[in-house]
């Protein structure tokens, strides 16, 4: 037998370029049918077959999300698992190459984030409701995030229950711990406060980075809406559908320069 050939640096470069177009590619499309529908909505009169017709495309648009983000996660798990095998055979490479090795993970990672974010959104799946301590939801949500080590994040300093699912849960706060993150370039700090009022239980997700230009507030849960670049529109959007399936609400208040809150209620039973 042959011994197995590991791709060199300059393939999986090729690999992870024609697999971030694909993803781009589809992504765009999405978004130009999404803007097309919704000047069609605006310039004809109401029609039912219209509407099925328009909800039948969005779907499959969907469905093609899906499979491609599958797709996706095959040569994206070869493409990180050569780079951590170059790192294991190669620990103090060059200069270039190092930066080349980073480079590739940096965009691996990206990728990830974004087949995250589709599969998210167009998954669905029945809630398994249970009452979760809303310190450990948000311990293991930390836990499983790539938190940089200037960043801060300050979990509540009092506990409540929440009523819900955890796993959908932990999909929320991620993206919003994410994004509040990725909101400041050193990091910055985020805040979570929870309290109970009422029949609800209220989470707010606190940061101190650059704020949402006021324009934008009203569509920053739509989807295939986003200001990041590269960004897939469908973070904030699944949170919003997620919190809606557990029948809370979820709101925005910021200042361009100040920060951002995030406010989620859910009912308590």
């Amino acid at each position: 037998m042959h011994p197995r050939k590991t791709p060199k640096g300059d393939e999986v470069d090729r690999l992870l370029k024609n697999a971030q177009e694909d993803a781009e590619r589809l992504l765009r499309h999405a978004r130009e049918d999404a803007d097309r529908i919704s000047q069609n909505q605006e310039q004809e009169e109401i029609n039912p077959t219209n509407i099925s017709i328009k909800k039948d495309k969005l779907y499959t648009i969907g469905e093609m999300s899906s499979r491609l983000a599958h797709d996706l996660q095959n040569p994206l798990t070869i493409i990180k698992n050569t780079i951590e095998l170059l790192n294991l055979k190669n620990p103090n490479p060059d200069k270039k190459t190092k930066e080349g090795h980073d480079r590739i993970e940096r965009a691996a990672n990206k990728m990830s984030q974004q087949i995250h974010d589709v599969l998210d959104y167009v998954r669905t799946s029945n809630l398994v409701m249970e009452k979760t301590s809303i310190l450990i939801l948000l311990k293991d949500t930390v836990s499983g995030l790539n938190i940089p080590s200037h960043a801060k994040i300050i979990l509540p300093d009092q506990n409540v229950d929440v009523y819900g699912d955890a796993k959908q849960l932990e999909i929320v706060f991620s993206n919003l711990i994410l994004n509040a993150l990725q909101a400041r370039d050193d990091g910055g700090r985020v805040m979570i406060q929870a309290s109970e009022i009422d029949d609800y239980t209220i989470i707010d997700v606190i940061d101190n980075g650059r704020g949402i230009e006021k324009e934008h507030l009203p569509r920053i849960f739509e989807p295939l809406f986003t200001t990041k670049p590269g960004g897939t529109g469908l973070g904030l959007a699944s949170c919003k559908s997620i919190i809606e399936n557990h029948g809370g609400t979820i709101e925005c208040s910021s200042i361009v320069n100040k920060g951002t809150v995030f406010t989620i209620r859910l009912p308590k039973y």
